[in-house]
This record gives C-alpha cells, structure tokens and sequence, in this order.
C-alpha cells in the first residue's frame, strides 16, 4: 500500500473528479487511474464507482477514506515538523525562466517569494527557451520553469499548467521600414532578413510553421543561443527577429532596449504561457511551494 496512492484517494474523495485531482496534485489523470486500479486489487475490493458525469464511492471505499484522511493529515503535520527542524540540510529549488516571462509574476517571485524562503532554502535560476527547459526537466536538472508550453508538448514527458496568451510579434529597431505598419503582412517576412534563436526555443519553429502554410520562404540570416546575441544582432545588424509579448507590460527581454520595438502579424498569432514540470515525478515541497505561488500571482495577474 503506497503512501502516494492513498494520497491520490482521497484527493479524488475531495473533488470527487480524477481531472481536478490530478491537477491538484500535479500529476497526470492516467498516473492517478492507475493507481487507484492497483490499490484496488491489493485489497481485492471495489473503492471507487466510475460513471460519465461524477465519481462515487462504494460503501467500502468511503469508509476506507474517512478512515484515511485524519492519518495523512498527521503525517503531513510530521513530515512539516520534521522539515522545519531539519536546517542543515539546504534545500534548492532549480526554476527555469523564460525571457518573456510575466514579468509581475517574475517580480512577485523576487519580492515576495524569495524574502519568504527560511535560510536552508534557496532558488537557482536558469534562464531558457521552452525546448530547453523541456530537455533541463526531463533530465532533473530543472524542477519547474515558465515559459511558452509548446503545441507538442505531449510528446516530451513533461506536464504542463497554461495560465496566459501571449502574442507573437516582430522584433525591430524602431527606425527600420516595418517599424511603420501598425500590423505587418507576414507575407512581408518573405524579403525580409531574419534573426533567429536557436533549436531551444519554440518560437522559430512556429514562425516557420505558420510561413510554411503561406508558402513563404524565410530569409535566416543568423541563429542565436542566447536571446543577448540575438537581441545584439537586431541592435546592431538591422535584421528582424521575432518575441512573444505580453501587451500589459514590457517584456523583460527589452527593458533596457527602448530602440526596439514590436509589432503584430496581420493575422495574429497566439502561445500559452504557462508552468512545466516533471510528469509523475516526485514533488518536494519548495516545489509545490513555488507552483502554489505561481499559480496564485497569475489569478490576479491583469
């Protein structure tokens, strides 16, 4: 009997639905499912009653959880008292950070999310496209970023939480010709010269995308690494990029460029924001920690 399956039990007692449960808990429906399926047959008995529209226990089941809850409250209530002793061990939450992250939810991290840490524990950023946080998370090296969630993303094993739109512009000097449309034709990328970030970030793949089912050729005249070269090379080699904004604000990729500017597609174009983590992987608590802030700064994000 597996702590972790009892925990998915009675999270799904408490919404009463497998796909609000497994959010709650950052794991997959099908992790939850199977679990649950197993659980039931190492007690060889019916728990939990699976119909089209809600879940219902069978009079076992119930028993069962109502038995179960006040235990895992105790050991969590342990498990905290233990973590709050325990202040030689330095705990370190590995965050990965797009460059066109949100920037008031970046700045709540900074301000409020930081200051809140107790002195064993810490954050260490690291500053990416989405592919290479997806590459960082898989391999452990990364416990949770935000960033674009990629229209594949189902095919890495990586969970995700949208929480925003942002759009899809051109980036350029605000002295070059496009820089005078309001809104650019993308058939105008076809004689226009492109700089472009490299297999890291998802954004080229969906310019070359969407140019594809136009019929446009690009023009890439540099792939960039880092989103300081690439910034660089607009700067100062007076070719085109493009970046994924958030209309509220600046994006923090540009706050101390103010010769750049953005402008949007004639027909625009839109990526979710969001939270990626690792799929049914194990979950410390400064990471739910950060998940939970997360999560709640973009409630009140406008």
């Amino acid at each position: 009997m597996q702590l972790k399956a009892l925990e998915y039990l009675e999270a799904i007692y408490k919404y009463k639905n497998f796909t609000k449960a497994a959010e709650a808990l950052f794991v997959s429906q099908p992790a939850i499912s199977a679990a649950i399926r197993k659980l039931e047959d190492e007690f060889d008995i019916k728990l939990i009653i699976r119909t089209p529209k809600k879940v219902l226990f069978t009079p076992e089941g119930e028993a069962f959880v109502l038995k179960l809850i006040p235990i895992l409250d105790e050991l969590r209530s342990i498990e905290a008292d233990m973590l709050t002793k325990s202040r030689t061990q330095v705990k370190t939450l590995r965050l990965g950070l797009s460059p066109t992250a949100p920037p008031d939810i970046v700045h709540g991290i900074y301000q409020c999310f930081l200051p809140s840490l107790s002195d064993n524990e810490e954050v260490y950023f690291d500053e990416g496209g989405a592919y290479y946080h997806i590459s960082k998370i898989t391999n452990g090296e990364v416990d949770v970023a935000i960033n674009v969630i990629p229209e594949n993303i189902s095919e890495f094993p990586v969970a995700s939480i949208p929480l925003f739109k942002q759009e899809i512009c051109l980036l350029l000097r605000e002295d070059s010709e496009l820089a005078k449309f309001d809104k650019i034709p993308m058939q105008m990328l076809s004689s226009t010269r492109i700089t472009s970030l490299g297999a890291s970030s998802y954004l080229p793949k969906r310019l070359e995308l969407e140019a594809a089912k136009r019929n446009i050729h690009l023009k890439v005249a540099s792939k960039h690494l880092h989103q300081t070269s690439y910034i660089e090379e607009i700067l100062l080699g007076g070719s085109t990029g493009i970046i994924n904004v958030d209309h509220n604000h600046v994006p923090r990729a540009l706050y101390a460029h103010k010769t750049l500017v953005t402008r949007p597609f004639q027909d625009p174009m839109f990526l979710d924001i969001g939270i990626l983590y690792r799929k049914d992987g194990h979950m410390e608590p400064l990471t739910k920690k950060i998940l939970e802030f997360i999560q709640d700064s973009a409630k009140h994000s406008p």
